[in-house]
């Protein structure tokens, strides 16, 4: 088993010192707010962390339940490796040498005799042993090697790499920890084993490098620009979605039909992606936003409800940081192995959707959610998870579809880009607006006008079920109850089936009566499809019994993604 050590990085010695000069000043130690405060770090448990390492390197003794229990040990012996230079993890490379520089560790973390030296790994074949650009591993020397050791192979003696060792019959087999490389086969005559790794040093502690995602946080462009409060106010955009059936690019459209309607408040009642809710709120309307999916409830809550809350450098540090104080779960690389995601990336969705839990702020763990939706959605094919298909994303074939580098993109960079989106889709309308979880016949809200997007029957009587479409994001978002609703009996683990009347040719016309009764005295403007169940003609016949004006406002050509079908126009229809 694989020791795991740190050297110091800097914020580490940064912590130690402070201790040091604390308590040589005051004769005690420094509690962890204090420390949090004189380095401004992020947050409390930030600091927690970095005292677990440097208790773990043997700096520090903590004290458990005291607040100022921490202990410094000042006579620590320390050994010096040798860094002899870089080694590939991942294509061979000729070893670059430079004999100079050195490493300092714990020597109570070498249990082990022998002679030892050290690497600095470069590249990403051996992400599935943690072991990662930039680390340093520590070696053991020694010529022999048991099956699925880590080695140093010296190939052809003049190429080197770092990979797992196995013996088979008239060859060797060099295995990569990355299942996006293939391995090495070769004769054993050319093979020099050079030593085996025993140790592990880490430099970096962010998630980023646990899901092998590159982009270090402290290079990120601002979140929000240091001159927002000095910049011209800008109209508010809509940030980008991929759901099936979004009315982002009708939004204007609608907005053309109804804006001479007397009203200062409407209802979304099924409002998926926000994007008519925030259209109305960007009008000045008083917005109530609702929709039965809690997923969707989170969007509402992050563009609509919200009107202040964004997510700053310190929001995005905690959440895309470990925490040595959480105790991480594993549900989604246990449950979706090899179904939507790598096992790098599964892990990245349960330490992330952990984090973001944890933020208080209501609005705030919105957009995280929110962002966290969008970076799932953009890395699937067809932007789905309607069936199991990783092989798509990884198979190295020619495609008539989708963009293999924005799926290969590393989730931290799509979430960070789409919490960049979020901020800027953040404002105040100087209205009251709420968003709800609520199924549509259950919600009681007084309004002037209510907007009805339902789930859409084609003429064939084939409805669209948005749970089978977006379980796994309803699942993120009640990760705690997710099991509970999986089918385990499916490849793909949908959640199991629930009856809706808005998937039922035969039920779906009377809950169009129920809902119109319901509502009859508001402004009604319903968007629903021309070829559906119910028609045109049975809609209007519907609303008719309820309103002494209806009428059909426009039929456009827009064509979703996904549909097959080149008759089917988008229509609305408004009640007055």
């Amino acid at each position: 088993m694989v020791l795991k050590v740190n050297m110091l990085t800097t914020r580490q010695k940064q912590v130690l010192d402070f201790i040091k000069s604390y308590y040589s000043h005051r004769g005690i130690y420094p509690s962890l707010v204090e420390i949090k405060s004189h380095l401004k770090l992020s947050s409390v448990s930030t600091v927690h962390y970095h005292i677990k390492t440097l208790q773990e390197l043997g700096y520090l003794h903590r004290i458990k339940n005291c607040p100022r229990g921490i202990e410094v040990f000042e006579k620590e012996e320390m050994v010096k490796i040798q860094v002899l230079g870089t080694i590939a993890a991942g294509q061979p490379i000729e070893a670059i040498e430079d004999r100079e520089e050195t490493i300092a560790i714990p020597k109570n973390r070498l249990t082990q005799g022998g002679n030892f030296y050290a690497l600095r790994v470069s590249g990403d074949s051996m992400i599935d042993e943690n072991i990662y650009d930039g680390d340093v591993v520590i070696i053991r020397n020694q010529p022999i090697a048991e099956d699925g050791d880590k080695i140093v192979a010296l190939i052809d003696n003049s190429e080197v790499t770092l990979k797992k060792y196995y013996q088979e019959k008239h060859r060797v087999r060099l295995q990569a920890a990355n299942p996006k490389i293939a391995p090495i086969y070769i004769e054993p005559e050319r093979l020099t084993i050079q030593g085996k790794v025993v140790t592990v040093i880490r430099t970096i502690e962010r998630v980023h490098n646990i899901p092998s995602i590159k982009t270090p946080l402290i290079k990120r462009t601002p979140l929000i620009s240091q001159n927002a409060l000095f910049a011209l106010p800008k109209h508010p955009e809509f940030p980008s979605t991929r759901f099936q059936g979004s009315k982002t690019k009708l939004a204007d459209k609608i907005w053309e039909c109804i804006k001479d309607i007397k009203f200062q408040s409407a209802i979304d009642l099924f409002g998926g992606t926000g994007s008519v809710g925030y259209m109305l709120k960007t009008k000045g309307k008083q917005v109530y936003y609702n929709d039965y999916l809690r997923f969707n409830y989170l969007t509402g809550l992050a563009l609509i409800e919200n009107s202040k809350a964004m997510l700053n450098e310190n929001d995005m540090d905690f959440i895309l940081s470990i925490h040595s104080n959480i105790d991480y779960p594993d549900f989604i690389q246990k449950t979706f192995k090899d179904i939507y995601f790598t096992d790098q990336e599964n892990k990245w969705l349960d330490i992330v959707s952990t984090n973001i839990r944890q933020v208080k702020d209501k609005y705030k763990q919105a957009l995280g959610y929110f962002a966290l939706f969008q970076a799932c959605l953009i890395k699937r094919p067809y932007n789905l998870f309607h069936r199991k298909n990783l092989y798509v994303r990884l198979a190295d074939v020619e495609r008539s579809f989708g963009n293999k580098t924005t799926w290969d993109k590393p989730f931290e960079e799509h979430f960070i880009s789409f919490i960049r989106e979020a901020n800027e889709a953040v404002f105040d309308n100087g209205q009251k607006n709420k968003a709800f979880n609520k199924d549509a016949f259950e919600l009681e809200m007084k309004a002037d006008l209510v907007y009805i997007d339902t789930p859409y029957i084609s003429k064939n009587g084939v409805g669209v079920d948005y749970i089978e479409f977006y379980h796994f994001l309803e699942g993120l978002s009640d990760y705690h109850n997710w099991y509970k609703h999986i089918d385990y009996s499916s490849k793909h683990r949908k959640f199991k089936n629930k009856k809706s009347v808005w998937t039922d040719k035969n039920l779906i016309a009377d809950a169009f009566d129920k809902l119109f009764r319901k509502y009859k005295d508001l402004v009604m403007v319903v968007s629903y499809r021309s070829d559906g169940i119910p028609s045109p003609e049975q809609l209007k016949a519907l609303m008719g019994k309820y309103k002494n004006n209806v009428h059909e406002a426009f039929r456009s050509g827009y064509k979703y993604v996904l549909s097959k079908s080149g008759e089917s126009k988008e229509m609305l229809l408004i009640g007055e």
